[in-house]
């Protein structure tokens, strides 16, 4: 009974540790302008694998919104977070 208790243990901490992993690759790839639905699919499936290669992303694919500082995809002419128009920003500068 010991043993299966044992076993039991390891294999929770398992899956709690490919949640946690897979959450934190979703969440790594969101910011850099992945889709986080995705990237946690990515992670239950390779977890650790998946969060390295989210964190090589390249984050040329997305900018940052200089109202609410959040990141927003590079062809973005308008913030989906505030409404920030970077379209009249631009023709300013």
């Amino acid at each position: 009974m010991a043993q299966f208790m044992t076993k039991l243990a390891f294999v929770v901490l398992a899956v709690i540790l490919v949640f946690f992993l897979a959450k934190a690759t979703a969440k790594v790839a969101s910011n850099k302008g992945g889709k986080a639905e995705l990237w946690f699919m990515a992670g239950i499936l390779l977890p650790g694998l998946a969060l390295v290669l989210a964190l090589l992303l390249d984050e040329q694919l997305t900018k940052e919104c200089p109202r609410c500082i959040r990141r927003v995809h590079s062809t973005a002419r308008i913030c989906g977070y505030c409404g920030h128009n970077f379209a009249a920003n631009e023709l300013v500068h």
